[in-house]
């Protein structure tokens, strides 16, 4: 099933979610890139950023179902997606599919080499880019251990950025999913650390230019460490711009426990504001986990931290237009479908997927973006 979010200025939001039984997973793969790609056309639009969730066996058969249904040439398509082992809830194969589109004055894409990374879109507000999995870029230089390859990877982000005119400042959103997460996610907070306190980022008592950012297990079907997604965005001339860190009255900066990444990040485009929110489990303010061993309670715990993000920022749970779940038990799924829906997220566009969270007792974690148009005066609704 495909749900579009146009939200009447730069960016498109487009999730496709599989339903259970039916076809292989070639053939799903097929149908949800034709209809993609006809909401693309449709739009108007090019994929900024482009994440399937599947499991690891069944990322040859989406390729080619991909490519069936694109072609293997398409300029519409010709980022590589990146395919992470999101391993679908309910059913075998392919989980779900987001892309980030934006309406595009032009745009093109970005290699070094022969390998493609990425794509710059100069849209009516903004001129965005986005990366997909950098570590492809890291991972064959280094006979590299997990944290070697996560400063190989973002090393490579920065050179790729700085290449196109672009910082690290100029960085809204970051996706890294981790093979065996919890077996160095403390080494990988200590790299990322390090990396953007030399980047100039980290600043005081939550005042830095990190990003918004999500950190979750799932491995690659390349074999890395490190997959690294993001998306960067600098303002045109004469348009509304902006990039606003969030902070959360429910709970403490990230940084304040030894992760460099805020809670959230609000850009202005054009006439709507667009809430990137980091991937939200289940912490209280002072960081550390609550309702050990109870998903339910996690749960509830984790989508009132949202709420209270979005609320402190003109927005709330119900803006939502695109949303991944990761719940660390598949058998959670009814309650966390209960949940959701008496929290006012039924019917957004959601793919839910099994993965390991940061922390062993940690049960569930949601990131989201949520999309609110502006009144004349710059206020949101």
């Amino acid at each position: 099933m495909l749900s579009v979010t146009e939200s009447g200025s730069d960016l498109t939001l487009l999730t496709w979610t599989c339903t259970v039984g039916g076809r292989a997973t070639s053939e799903r793969a097929e149908l949800a890139y034709r209809n993609l790609n006809e909401a693309l056309v449709e739009h108007e639009t090019v994929p900024i950023q482009e994440r399937i969730f599947g499991d690891l066996e069944s990322a040859p058969a989406v390729a080619r179902g991909r490519a069936q249904a694109v072609g293997t040439d398409s300029e519409l398509w010709a980022v590589p997606p990146t395919y992470i082992e999101g391993a679908p809830v309910a059913r075998e194969g392919l989980a779900g599919i987001h892309v980030l589109a934006a309406r595009a004055d032009s745009s093109r894409v970005v290699a070094d080499g022969d390998r493609v990374y990425g794509r710059i879109v100069e849209g009516p507000s903004a001129r965005f880019f986005g990366l997909a999995d950098v570590g492809r870029r890291a991972g064959g230089r280094l006979a590299a251990g997990p944290s070697e390859e996560t400063g190989a990877t973002i090393d490579s982000a920065v050179a790729l950025l700085e290449q196109e005119g672009y910082s690290f400042r100029d960085v809204a959103r970051t996706w890294f999913y981790l093979r065996d997460i919890l077996d160095w996610y403390g080494p990988f907070n200590a790299v990322r650390n390090a990396a953007f306190r030399k980047l100039g980022l980290m600043g005081r008592n939550g005042d830095g230019a990190i990003p918004a950012s999500t950190g979750i297990e799932g491995r690659n079907a390349r074999g890395g460490w490190c997959t690294l997604d993001l998306i960067a965005a600098q303002g045109r001339p004469g348009t509304p711009f902006e990039m606003q860190r969030l902070h959360n009255r429910e709970q403490n900066e990230a940084t304040e426990y030894g992760s460099a990444f805020a809670r959230g990040m609000a850009v202005t485009l054009g006439n709507c504001r667009y809430f990137f929110v980091s991937g939200t489990a289940s912490i209280d303010d002072h960081g550390s986990t609550v309702h050990v061993g109870d998903f339910e309670a996690q749960t509830r715990h984790t989508l009132t931290a949202v709420s209270a993000l979005l609320e402190g920022a003109g927005a709330a749970l119900p803006d939502v237009r695109q949303a991944t779940a990761f719940l660390k038990n598949p058998l959670d799924l009814r309650s966390f479908e209960r949940i959701a829906d008496r929290a006012g997220l039924s019917g957004v566009p959601m793919v839910t997927t099994v993965a390991d969270v940061c922390r062993d007792d940690l049960l569930f974690e949601i990131d989201a973006t949520a999309v609110v148009p502006l009144r004349r005066d710059g206020a949101g609704r």
